[in-house]
Parts: C-alpha cells; sequence; structure tokens
C-alpha cells in the first residue's frame, strides 16, 4: 500500500471522529472489503463534504466503486452470434430436404 493511501485513511479516520462518525478500525478496513464497504456508506451519509470525498476516493482504490461492471454494448451482439448454431451440428442424422 503506498504512502498517499495510507494518509486518506488516517485523514479519513481523525475527520470521521470529529464528525460524530463511527470509529475506524484501519487494519479491518484494509482485510475485510464487507467492514469497509459498510463503513464508507456510513461516512457517505455524514454531513461533511471532504469525509464524503475521501471516502468515496478509498472506496475506488480498495475496488469497491464499481460492484457490477458495466457491459459494453457490442456484448449483446456477441451472444446473438454465438447462439446460432454451425450447420454442421444442427445435423441430426437422415436425408436432408
Amino acid at each position: 500500500m503506498d504512502r498517499e493511501t495510507l494518509n486518506e485513511m488516517v485523514k479519513l479516520k481523525f475527520g470521521a471522529r470529529k464528525a460524530g462518525g463511527p470509529e475506524i478500525d484501519l487494519v479491518k478496513l484494509v482485510a475485510d472489503a464487507e467492514y469497509a464497504d459498510e463503513l464508507f456508506s456510513a461516512i457517505e451519509n455524514l454531513p461533511d463534504e471532504s469525509l464524503v470525498l475521501l471516502a468515496m476516493t478509498l472506496r475506488d482504490k480498495f475496488g469497491l466503486l464499481s460492484g457490477i461492471p458495466a457491459a459494453p454494448a457490442t456484448q449483446s451482439a456477441r451472444v446473438e452470434e454465438n447462439a446460432v448454431t454451425p450447420p454442421t451440428q444442427r445435423y441430426m442424422r437422415g436425408a436432408r430436404s
């Protein structure tokens, strides 16, 4: 983990304490994604804009910002292409008409 991320985590811890937010366990924040997600959600509900921005920045650095990746627009066309079976697989023993 880089020094910048560590500084942001400490700022979040002390900022949340000053704003009356939850107490943050920094080791658990890094190790447990579920705990981090719940904690970031609680901090994002605080009225301090800088804390919300910091929580979102850390959420992004921890890989929690994009829970479900958006599907590219061209993926549906690929699925349709794969759904069509080649003619050799449709032949089922017998004379073709």
